[in-house]
């Protein structure tokens, strides 16, 4: 679905864990493939550090926000230079050939932009859409079956954060995600299924959400973070704190 864009004038130049503040500062918000990408000899200063220019070729196969007028497009993005030595801070823009990615830019066609020059804010999604159950769900509703959808087609890995995923459904669509996160507690990832029941143990405890959540705290075949998190969030529940 096309929207008109209304970015914000001058975006931060700082990391957006929020996805409605990314999309508040984007012109654009897509899905689409990277087809390739190469550092150019441009060097530019942000925040008194240099950043090496990359451009990247994408193909689109959907839009959430704003309007492109070609399916393929190049797109402007910074990462370390080398040379100033290692890098320390969140995460920056690393986009990989052949991954499909949510982006947000600012810009119009031939001169397009990620919205913020180097933090990282595109988000990894499933090689290809996910299935609709109506032809043109509202953009804030298919954007969160395309978090959804990338959790079910790579556990092993989008799969590790899910946590962020449940969270970004929520911003978009508030109590709406709930049912949508509700079916991961019978996921075949043991991993996966402790996200889950964590996350809804803030939002709608029921008997599958406490079972997956003491299982987990005895499961060693999950990391020790999971465990330990199963672990407190049961005595905090025991003690009545953050519950729904």
């Amino acid at each position: 679905m096309l929207l008109p864009a209304h970015a914000e004038d001058i975006p931060p130049n700082k990391y957006l864990p929020s996805i409605q503040e990314r999309e508040r500062y984007s012109d654009i918000v897509c899905s689409a493939t990277i087809v390739k990408t190469n550092a150019t000899s441009s060097v530019k200063q942000f925040e008194g550090q240099g950043r090496r220019e990359w451009i990247a070729e994408a193909r689109v196969d959907r839009i959430f926000k704003g309007f492109l007028g070609s399916q393929v497009i190049a797109f402007k993005y910074y990462g370390p230079d080398l040379r100033t030595g290692n890098y320390f801070g969140p995460p920056y823009a690393d986009f990989r050939s052949g991954i499909r990615y949510v982006l947000f830019l600012r810009g119009q066609n031939s001169n397009l932009t990620v919205t913020i020059p180097f933090y990282q804010i595109e988000i990894e999604i499933a090689p290809q859409q996910p299935p609709l159950d109506e032809p043109k769900p509202a953009p804030d509703l298919a954007l969160a079956r395309e978090l959804v959808f990338a959790i079910e087609s790579a556990p092993q890995t989008i799969g590790r954060g899910a946590t962020h995923y449940f969270s970004w459904v929520e911003e978009l669509i508030g109590k709406k995600g709930v049912p949508l996160v509700k079916p991961f507690l019978n996921s075949s990832d043991p991993l996966i299924r402790y996200q889950a029941a964590w996350w809804l143990s803030f939002r709608h405890v029921d008997a599958m959400v406490m079972n997956e959540l003491k299982h987990a705290e005895r499961d060693e075949s999950i990391e020790e973070w999971a465990r330990s998190g199963a672990r407190d969030r049961l005595g905090d529940m025991a003690e009545g704190k953050y519950v729904p």
